[in-house]
């Protein structure tokens, strides 16, 4: 599967269901994005304004971008949280992810890693990634557990506060063979 098309995948866990993002999806994004609660682990701690975050989609929304964003609700419809596949390597097997926010509320339930894992699924079995990488603040313990939950290994030191982590597609493989989300 190419990349553009990643931007169609969709994928069912047992807890959530993971989509692309949409327009309609930006208002609950931005706010949870400013919210206190996540502020402060982005690493810009500045809010952005609607007017920016808007015009940050419409962007992506045109563009022939490699890059994917998907939105996480449960099947009910209770809004989760939204990830991103982006950043491809010049041949398409790496990329980062990232992009993280959830909604402070459903924290800690279980429901944004199966998002995490979901968009690590596509973006390894579709989108052919042999690798994805990202960057996370250093003090952002809870995130750290969670990467390193789903096989996310430490690639170096940290640099100016952020902890770069990466995860193969073996190590990917090996932590969730067997998974149900794998049958669906």
């Amino acid at each position: 599967m190419t990349s553009s098309s990643l931007r169609h995948a969709a994928r069912e866990g047992d807890l959530i269901r993971l989509r692309p993002l949409s327009r309609e999806d930006l208002p609950l994004t931005l706010n949870w994005r400013n919210d206190d609660r996540s502020l402060r682990w982005f690493k810009s701690g500045t809010r952005i304004e609607h007017d920016s975050h808007l015009a940050w989609y419409e962007n992506y929304a045109k563009s022939d971008s490699k890059d994917v964003l998907y939105f996480a609700e449960t099947f009910d419809g209770v809004p989760i949280g939204q990830t991103s596949i982006y950043n491809f390597s010049e041949d398409e097997t790496k990329a980062e992810v990232g992009r993280f926010v959830s909604d402070p509320e459903h924290r800690g339930k279980g429901l944004f890693r199966e998002a995490l894992i979901a968009t690590l699924d596509i973006g390894f079995r579709e989108g052919g990634l042999t690798e994805v990488f990202l960057e996370v603040l250093e003090s952002n313990e809870r995130a750290i557990k969670l990467y390193r939950s789903v096989g996310f290994k430490e690639a170096s030191t940290p640099v100016g506060g952020l902890l770069p982590m990466t995860l193969t597609v073996e190590d990917f493989r090996q932590v969730f063979d067997g998974h149900p989300i794998w049958g669906k």
